[in-house]
């Protein structure tokens, strides 16, 4: 504790000063550097002011009387009186002390310490700590220790409102260790000045640092589940890694515990890993999942990340797991990654595993154990400007069904950039592509394979832009960006490769790609980052963006057949192929002319934003994929959306989100997905959340409900500013 330092280098000063500027205002700086009393250095200016100051050599007691006030650094502190002996040690604070340092306040009637021995007693006051809003009355405090008090008849809160607090622990004794835990005997908590719980014993965090302990309970309810209540233990384990062990008891299914471990050993070098295993009496079956993520970077160019989940049956995301893309998905990815980049060159090694969902095995899904791949960034090759670049890539496919394969992939480029005019350039290229494919096992009778795949184009990409001056000082630019390709793809015999991913199928080309991008930004203005910005008062603050894309196939062409995206397609085409993939619209004749893609999104004023974007079947008149949003915020408690979508033969679904503050007491939101197509609401949420007085604490209840499976939950909510959240 900082306090006794501050109170004898600051009496100190004002003994050796009272010789000559006895009985006087004394400000002052004093640069501390050189002075030094009871072992003391005082490191940084001091300022000290007072009405009236004394020093008595024999007796070694320098007094300061009247508004006595220090400024130590970004510390202060004031008192009617402060005494100090130089012989003992001994000083006294008496009349309205108080203390203050970077937000953290004390104050007390008096206060008696001991410099040396850093002991006192500290007399009728509070202690407030900025970090975590902790206040903490008592009529005594007793410095027993380097870190060590004992308080008698205190109080508890994070909430200090006047005159009585939303909430508080009253507690007749309690021994704090700093850093430790508060622990007290005949523990009352009070609402608003009532009791409602009485504790013969009770222990409180009081911790500066990371430790371990028990964590705040959840409980909810869910159709799957049943009733389940959540028990977390956070162990600290180093400074650069923790564990949470959580015990969860769900009355329909049993006791799961769950240990999941977290390392940082750098800012950009981390990770986590989970492990839960229990005997599920509904499912009637040991059942476990294994599942987390690392990524690590240093300042060589190394960079690897890992992703992975595993689980013991197909069955478990649909029991176990909230997140919709694990319960309503047919496969789940792991996947892991090691590279290393050294200026234009980049080198990396990656394996994945899918696990399979479906009740039948998909002989398409395969294992990548493992996938090496280098790529070469474009640079400068001979003379006029030629640069080349590309990629080489080796992986083999492993899958239990079906023959095991080794393929291997090299890309290479050469373009030329030509500038035709301030902002328009125009830049050719050529590139080719070769595959080779051999099966590693004989099971199906599959044959080795290979390719070779010329091709080249050019895009001509211009960049305009304009700058309106306003009166009121704020700048308006208007950018205009657009990129006109065209890629040719001769037709080449595929049969014989094993169609097994992407690069299998490629399919030729004749077309042209249009695609235009316009943006309207303001200069020179701040607008709240809650409204929809992250602009600061600098920076460029986005009112529109409007982005269109086009493609023309100026050719007959024949599908492949491949089910999975051609890797040469544009962007348009690619989406409009994901979709009829998952309609079951494979192998269907492409037109000549793709839908025309076109995404905007306008903030007419600071609470409002408006987005859209749209694929639309231009031959047919209709809307492959369209959605049409808007929003209202002004902060998280008060806000509005509602987006619609449509995905044709696929969904049409509304989201809308509602949060809202009627009174200052009381907090509604929901979210829903209400599925168009089926009539039924798909997901939805419902909070009702209670502040009886102020934002110090809270309580409410969340009911849940999806029907993809069908499940119900409920949660109960209970929040205590500072000290945590039940049920969350």
């Amino acid at each position: 504790m900082r306090l006794p330092a501050v109170i004898a280098a600051a009496v100190i000063l004002a003994a050796l000063s009272a010789p000559v500027r006895a009985a006087n205002l004394l400000p002052g700086v004093f640069k501390s550097g050189t002075k030094q009393a009871a072992g003391i250095t005082l490191g940084g200016p001091v300022t000290l002011n007072a009405d009236s100051l004394s020093y008595d050599e024999d007796t070694g007691i320098a007094v300061a009387e009247g508004n006595v006030e220090i400024g130590f650094g970004n510390r202060s502190i004031r008192a009617d009186r402060i005494r100090y002996n130089s012989e003992t040690g001994d000083a006294e604070l008496v009349g309205r002390v108080h203390y203050k340092e970077m937000g953290d306040e004390f104050s007390f009637d008096r206060i008696e310490l001991n410099i040396g021995t850093e002991l006192g007693v500290m007399y009728n006051g509070s202690i407030r700590l900025a970090t975590n809003n902790y206040q903490i009355q008592s009529e005594k405090f007793e410095k027993i220790g380097a870190r060590k008090f004992r308080i008698r008849k205190g109080t508890l809160t994070t909430c200090p409102c006047d005159p009585e607090p939303d909430w508080k622990f009253e507690v007749r004794r309690s021994e704090v260790t700093i850093d430790g835990y508060a622990v007290g005997k005949d523990v009352t908590f009070k609402i608003r000045g009532k009791p409602v719980l009485w504790l013969p014993w009770a222990a409180f965090p009081v911790k500066l640092t990371r430790q371990s302990g028990l964590l705040m309970p959840n409980f909810s309810h869910s159709g799957s589940k049943g009733y389940s209540f959540q028990l977390p233990f956070y162990w600290a384990i180093s400074k650069w890694s923790d564990a949470t062990v959580t015990l969860e008891h769900m009355s329909d299914r049993g006791l799961r515990p769950e240990v999941e471990y977290r390392y940082a050993l750098t800012p950009s070098a981390g990770g986590e890993a989970h492990f839960t295993a229990h005997h599920d009496r509904k499912f009637d079956g040991d059942r476990y999942r294994v599942y987390g993520k690392n990524a690590y970077c240093n300042g060589d160019g190394w960079t690897s990340n890992a992703k992975w989940d595993f689980v013991s049956d197909d069955p478990y995301y649909v029991d176990l797991v909230d997140e919709d893309i694990l319960r309503t998905g047919r496969h789940v990815a792991s996947r892991a990654f090691i590279g290393r980049g050294s200026g234009e060159n980049y080198g990396a090694l990656s394996a994945s595993w899918v696990q399979d969902l479906q009740d039948v095995p998909d002989d398409n899904t395969v294992q990548r154990l493992p996938e090496a791949t280098a790529a070469f960034l474009p640079r400068p090759v001979g003379f006029g400007g030629i640069e080349a670049g590309g990629e080489i890539a080796a992986v083999f496919f492993y899958r239990r069904a079906g023959d095991r394969e080794l393929r291997g992939r090299s890309y290479a480029e050469l373009n030329r950039s030509f500038r035709l005019h301030p902002g328009v350039t125009f830049t050719p290229f050529l590139f080719l592509d070769l595959l080779g494919s051999t099966p590693t096992t004989d099971v199906y009778g599959t044959r080795s394979g290979g390719r070779v795949l010329p091709g080249g184009g050019g895009h001509v990409e211009t960049d305009f832009r304009r700058t309106f001056e306003r009166e009121d000082g704020k700048r308006l630019v208007h950018l205009v960006q657009s990129d006109v390709a065209f890629r040719f793809v001769p037709s080449v015999n595929q049969t014989d490769i094993p169609l097994t991913d992407q690069w299998a199928r490629v399919t030729e080309q004749r077309q042209l790609t249009f695609s235009v991008t316009q943006r309207l930004l303001r200069l020179g203005g701040a607008d709240n980052a809650a409204q929809g910005g992250t602009d600061n008062v600098t920076g460029p603050y986005e009112l529109a963006s409007l982005a269109l894309e086009w493609a023309l196939e100026l050719g007959e062409r024949e599908p492949t057949g491949s089910p999975y995206l051609d890797p040469l397609s544009p962007f348009v085409r690619s989406l409009r192929d994901q979709i009829d993939v998952a309609a079951g619209r494979i192998g269907r004749q492409r037109e000549a002319a793709s839908d025309v893609f076109a995404r905007f999104q306008v903030r007419p004023s600071p609470p409002w934003t408006l987005t859209g974007e749209t694929l639309f079947d231009t031959g047919r008149g209709n809307f492959t994929l369209a959605a049409l949003g808007a929003e209202w915020k002004r902060s998280a408690d008060h806000r509005a959306s509602l987006e619609y979508r449509i995905s044709r033969d696929l969904a049409e679904d509304l989201n809308g989100q509602f949060a809202v503050r009627p009174v200052r007491s009381l907090g509604l939101k929901t979210t829903m997905n209400y599925s168009i197509r089926e009539a039924r609401l798909a997901e939805g949420t419902a909070t009702l959340t209670v502040y009886p007085r102020s934002e110090c604490w809270n309580v409410g209840i969340e009911a849940g409900r999806k029907t993809r499976p069908d499940i119900s939950s409920y949660k109960l909510l209970f929040s205590l500013r500072g000290i945590g959240t039940l049920g969350n």
